[in-house]
């Protein structure tokens, strides 16, 4: 049997045993608390970082896409995304769309080629810049006969451009729309360009000018000029045509141009506002003729740039006594120019150079100019003349016009004139030949009196005359109204109406039969 002592150490053990080899129920149940916290937290990890990579793997960026045109970033395009959704920028040149790479997004702008672009990866920013090709709109401007004609006005929404030396012009960015098209004398041409691919020629008619020319003691006399009015309101003529400036050098109105006043060449004969706004009142067209060249005043008070006679080495003359300016010196050049402006800004739809040419009368083989002439100089210095004027009016949206001898448009050479019809057709609107039966030889065309021919006459020149004017300019001749029966200026007429571009009247006082005219 066991000891006392011995029972006591049993016992204790026991005791011992069940103190520090179990956990007490305290310890137990933080462990266990702790356990379930960690478990949770583990579970609750899992599941967010696999939310976390789900919505990474499936969620759909915002991307900004940015469209780019010639000039940079560009409003008004429609995105399409890879699901057809489309979103129209509008005013800003960005859209904002749901795309997930890799994916074809497609842009639609007017102007631009449609593109589709495959978009791979997204940059960090999630910004795709998208550079879009421009739809460019190639074209001609042409006249009858196929001729390019230069210095149109061509535009197309906010696009405008100018047609260089054989009608050509480029729009770059075009979209469909109304394509308009303008040139000095000719009608305005307006039509639909529906964006379709390769050239676009593009026929203009030129203005049909019917004109009676009105000179100055006409133009001051009230009962005359209405006469005129009432002419031409009953009859198809659309046009009249004033001087500004007449063969002796004298101004017929009360010019602004200091140099007008300054040498004595002023003579107020009528009031242009007053005759402008009677004639547009009407419905017509106002033409102003300036006589160039021959100045009696002005190669007075300006010998330096007037022709020199080189047998006394004063101011050249012609068989009138009226001296010339030179046509070689662009100092001789500014005063009729001046006069030219002035009368655009009076209002005058058009501005006529008559004289516009070397001397025929008088001894020409005297004559001394700044530079050697020949048939070259003096062709360039009369087209270049016009290529200035022009230039100075068309500005002020005046047309430009040049009378001209019609034999030019029968011979080959400039015939000492500084006029041929090839030349001059790039540096005018419209060119008028004077074409008066009168003043042909015995001989021409077969006839004894070419004058007792006049639809033949005009038929020749107009037939001759109007393939050579390759620059695009009109032809409007001037036709004989004087010494002729009411059935010779009909017959002149009706030739022109088939072979140009309009006609002119000439009378020297401006009396005209009204029975020649044709009605509507």
């Amino acid at each position: 049997m066991p000891r006392r002592s011995d029972l006591d150490v049993i016992n204790t053990r026991r005791r011992s045993s069940s103190l520090y080899g179990r956990p007490s129920p305290v310890v137990s149940f933080i462990t266990r608390v702790l356990v379930l916290i960690l478990v949770v937290g583990a579970v609750v990890g899992v599941v967010i970082g696999g939310l976390a990579l789900w919505r990474a793997i499936t969620e759909v960026d915002t991307v900004e896409f940015q469209v780019l045109g010639i000039d940079g970033p560009m409003a008004g395009a429609t995105v399409i995304a890879p699901d057809q959704t489309e979103i129209t920028a509008g005013d800003e040149p960005a859209a904002d769309i749901a795309f997930t790479a890799p994916g074809v997004v497609s842009v639609r702008l007017p102007g631009y080629e449609s593109a589709d672009f495959q978009v791979d990866q997204v940059p960090p920013e999630s910004r795709l810049f998208l550079q879009m090709t421009p739809v460019v709109l190639q074209g001609r401007v042409l006249g009858p006969g196929g001729v390019g004609l230069a210095d149109a006005s061509v535009r197309l929404h906010d696009l405008s451009t100018v047609t260089g030396e054989f009608g050509g012009f480029e729009l770059t960015a075009a979209a469909p729309g109304t394509l308009e098209v303008e040139k000095k004398a000719w009608e305005v041409l307006s039509m639909e360009w529906d964006g379709a691919e390769g050239r676009l020629d593009v026929a203009m008619e030129p203005f049909v000018v019917r004109g009676l020319r009105v000179d100055g003691e006409a133009a001051g006399n009230s009962a005359r000029f209405e006469d005129l009015l009432n002419l031409a309101e009953d009859s198809m003529v659309n046009t009249l045509v004033f001087d500004t400036k007449e063969e002796r050098g004298y101004v017929l109105y009360d010019s602004a141009v200091p140099e007008a006043s300054e040498i004595g060449a002023i003579r107020d004969t009528y009031d242009p506002a007053e005759v402008l706004a009677a004639a547009k009142e009407r419905g017509l067209y106002t033409i102003t003729r300036i006589v160039t060249f021959q100045d009696p005043f002005r190669s007075v008070s300006s010998p330096e740039h007037a022709i020199t006679d080189a047998a006394t080495g004063g101011i050249w003359t012609n068989d009138a006594g009226y001296g010339w300016m030179d046509p070689t010196d662009p100092g001789a050049w500014e005063y009729p120019i001046a006069l030219a402006v002035e009368a655009c800004e009076l209002g005058f739809d058009e501005v006529q150079f008559d004289y516009v040419r070397f001397p025929t009368d008088g001894d020409t083989q005297s004559t001394l100019y700044d530079v050697g002439v020949d048939s070259t100089v003096r062709v360039e210095s009369i087209a270049t003349f016009l290529d200035t004027a022009r230039t100075a009016l068309h500005e002020r949206e005046c047309a430009l016009s040049a009378d001209i001898f019609a034999i030019v448009l029968s011979v080959p050479d400039d015939q000492g004139l500084g006029q041929r019809p090839e030349d001059l057709s790039w540096a005018v609107d419209a060119i008028s030949p004077m074409i008066y039966p009168s003043h042909y030889g015995p001989g021409w065309l077969g006839f004894d009196n070419p004058n007792d021919h006049p639809s033949d006459v005009v038929e020749s020149a107009l037939e001759l005359g109007t393939p050579r004017l390759i620059g695009g300019a009109i032809m409007r001749p001037w036709l004989q109204s004087f010494g002729y029966s009411a059935e010779q200026i009909s017959v002149q007429i009706d030739q022109a109406e088939s072979l140009a571009s309009g006609w002119l009247l000439w009378n020297a006082v401006s009396e005209f039969v009204a029975a020649s005219l044709p009605r509507e």
